[in-house]
Protein backbone atom coordinates (compact mmCIF):
# COMPACT_ATOMS: atom_id res chain seq x y z
CA UNK A 1 0.00 0.00 0.00
CA UNK A 2 1.32 3.29 -0.99
CA UNK A 3 0.71 5.90 1.74
CA UNK A 4 2.02 10.06 1.44
CA UNK A 5 5.36 10.86 2.92
CA UNK A 6 4.97 11.86 6.84
CA UNK A 7 6.99 15.22 6.17
CA UNK A 8 3.91 16.19 3.72
CA UNK A 9 1.13 15.46 6.86
CA UNK A 10 -0.41 18.41 7.54
CA UNK A 11 -0.37 20.16 4.02
CA UNK A 12 -4.14 21.23 2.82
CA UNK A 13 -5.68 19.83 -0.53
CA UNK A 14 -8.41 21.08 -2.23
CA UNK A 15 -11.21 18.62 -3.15
CA UNK A 16 -13.63 20.28 -6.60
CA UNK A 17 -16.35 17.79 -7.29
CA UNK A 18 -20.15 18.27 -7.43
CA UNK A 19 -20.41 14.45 -7.26
CA UNK A 20 -20.51 13.40 -3.54
CA UNK A 21 -19.42 9.85 -3.69
CA UNK A 22 -16.12 11.02 -5.49
CA UNK A 23 -15.80 13.60 -2.67
CA UNK A 24 -16.06 10.86 -0.21
CA UNK A 25 -13.59 8.45 -1.42
CA UNK A 26 -11.15 11.25 -2.53
CA UNK A 27 -11.58 12.35 0.90
CA UNK A 28 -11.07 9.17 2.77
CA UNK A 29 -8.11 8.19 0.69
CA UNK A 30 -6.16 11.76 1.46
CA UNK A 31 -7.72 12.04 4.97
CA UNK A 32 -6.10 9.07 6.12
CA UNK A 33 -3.09 10.29 4.99
CA UNK A 34 -2.94 13.05 7.48
CA UNK A 35 -3.27 15.84 4.83
CA UNK A 36 -5.61 18.55 6.06
CA UNK A 37 -8.99 18.13 3.49
CA UNK A 38 -11.39 21.19 2.59
CA UNK A 39 -14.18 20.84 -0.11
CA UNK A 40 -15.99 22.55 -3.02
CA UNK A 41 -18.79 20.95 -4.38
CA UNK A 42 -18.58 23.96 -7.56
CA UNK A 43 -16.17 25.82 -9.21
CA UNK A 44 -17.81 28.78 -7.67
CA UNK A 45 -17.51 27.48 -4.06
CA UNK A 46 -13.92 26.32 -5.06
CA UNK A 47 -12.90 29.70 -5.62
CA UNK A 48 -14.12 31.36 -2.25
CA UNK A 49 -12.57 28.19 -0.55
CA UNK A 50 -8.95 28.99 -2.13
CA UNK A 51 -9.28 33.01 -1.59
CA UNK A 52 -9.79 32.13 2.30
CA UNK A 53 -7.49 29.11 2.59
CA UNK A 54 -5.06 28.85 0.16
CA UNK A 55 -4.61 25.33 -0.53
CA UNK A 56 -1.39 23.61 -1.34
CA UNK A 57 -2.98 21.06 -3.87
CA UNK A 58 -6.21 21.38 -6.07
CA UNK A 59 -7.57 18.29 -7.44
CA UNK A 60 -9.76 19.80 -9.60
CA UNK A 61 -13.31 18.05 -11.88
CA UNK A 62 -13.93 19.31 -14.98
CA UNK A 63 -17.62 18.62 -15.72
CA UNK A 64 -19.39 20.75 -12.79
CA UNK A 65 -22.99 22.63 -13.22
CA UNK A 66 -21.96 26.80 -13.17
CA UNK A 67 -18.43 27.47 -14.15
CA UNK A 68 -16.72 24.11 -15.32
CA UNK A 69 -13.01 22.92 -14.27
CA UNK A 70 -11.39 24.62 -16.93
CA UNK A 71 -12.87 28.08 -16.02
CA UNK A 72 -12.02 27.53 -12.32
CA UNK A 73 -8.32 26.73 -12.83
CA UNK A 74 -8.35 29.66 -15.85
CA UNK A 75 -9.80 32.06 -12.78
CA UNK A 76 -7.45 30.85 -10.06
CA UNK A 77 -4.44 31.42 -12.04
CA UNK A 78 -5.13 35.10 -12.69
CA UNK A 79 -5.14 35.13 -9.04
CA UNK A 80 -1.63 36.14 -7.70
CA UNK A 81 -2.47 34.80 -4.37
CA UNK A 82 -3.55 31.53 -5.99
CA UNK A 83 -1.44 31.15 -9.25
CA UNK A 84 1.15 29.29 -8.17
CA UNK A 85 -0.77 26.56 -6.27
CA UNK A 86 -0.79 22.89 -8.66
CA UNK A 87 -3.78 21.59 -10.09
CA UNK A 88 -4.74 17.99 -10.66
CA UNK A 89 -7.61 17.26 -12.80
CA UNK A 90 -9.72 14.30 -12.35
CA UNK A 91 -11.98 13.37 -14.98
CA UNK A 92 -14.16 11.11 -17.03
CA UNK A 93 -13.22 13.27 -20.57
CA UNK A 94 -10.23 11.66 -22.02
CA UNK A 95 -10.29 13.35 -25.64
CA UNK A 96 -7.18 14.80 -26.42
CA UNK A 97 -8.77 18.11 -27.00
CA UNK A 98 -9.69 18.21 -23.23
CA UNK A 99 -6.34 17.19 -22.07
CA UNK A 100 -4.65 19.63 -23.88
CA UNK A 101 -6.83 21.81 -22.71
CA UNK A 102 -5.94 20.80 -18.86
CA UNK A 103 -2.65 22.41 -19.47
CA UNK A 104 -3.21 25.22 -21.21
CA UNK A 105 -5.94 26.51 -18.58
CA UNK A 106 -2.64 25.91 -16.28
CA UNK A 107 -3.01 21.98 -14.76
CA UNK A 108 -0.32 20.45 -14.40
CA UNK A 109 -1.59 17.01 -14.19
CA UNK A 110 -4.62 14.67 -15.15
CA UNK A 111 -5.98 11.73 -13.08
CA UNK A 112 -8.02 10.04 -15.47
CA UNK A 113 -12.25 9.14 -13.82
CA UNK A 114 -13.20 6.01 -12.74
CA UNK A 115 -9.46 6.79 -10.56
CA UNK A 116 -7.42 4.28 -8.18
CA UNK A 117 -6.49 4.96 -5.13
CA UNK A 118 -3.02 4.46 -5.86
CA UNK A 119 -2.35 6.32 -8.25
CA UNK A 120 -4.06 9.39 -6.85
CA UNK A 121 -1.83 9.07 -3.50
CA UNK A 122 1.36 8.93 -5.96
CA UNK A 123 0.45 12.02 -8.02
CA UNK A 124 -0.36 14.02 -5.17
CA UNK A 125 2.40 12.90 -2.99
CA UNK A 126 4.71 14.32 -6.15
CA UNK A 127 3.09 16.91 -6.57
CA UNK A 128 2.70 18.22 -2.76
CA UNK A 129 6.99 17.17 -2.47
CA UNK A 130 7.62 19.49 -5.63
CA UNK A 131 5.48 22.46 -3.51
CA UNK A 132 7.80 21.73 -0.18
CA UNK A 133 11.20 21.45 -2.28
CA UNK A 134 10.18 24.94 -3.51
CA UNK A 135 9.57 26.05 -0.27
CA UNK A 136 12.35 24.85 0.92
CA UNK A 137 14.82 25.89 -1.59
CA UNK A 138 13.25 29.36 -1.24
CA UNK A 139 14.02 29.76 2.39
CA UNK A 140 17.62 28.66 1.37
CA UNK A 141 17.77 31.11 -0.93
CA UNK A 142 16.36 33.65 1.41
CA UNK A 143 18.29 33.14 4.70
CA UNK A 144 21.51 33.05 2.66
CA UNK A 145 20.60 36.76 1.11
CA UNK A 146 20.21 37.76 4.91
CA UNK A 147 23.76 36.51 5.98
Amino acid sequence: MHDVDQNLKGMKVLLVDDTPANIDVLKLTLGEQGLNIAIAPSGEVALKVAAHSVPDLILLDIMMPGIDGFETCRRLKENDAMKAIPVIFISAKVEREDIEKIYSVGGVDYINKPFQREEVLSRVQTHLELIKTKREKKALIEQCKDN
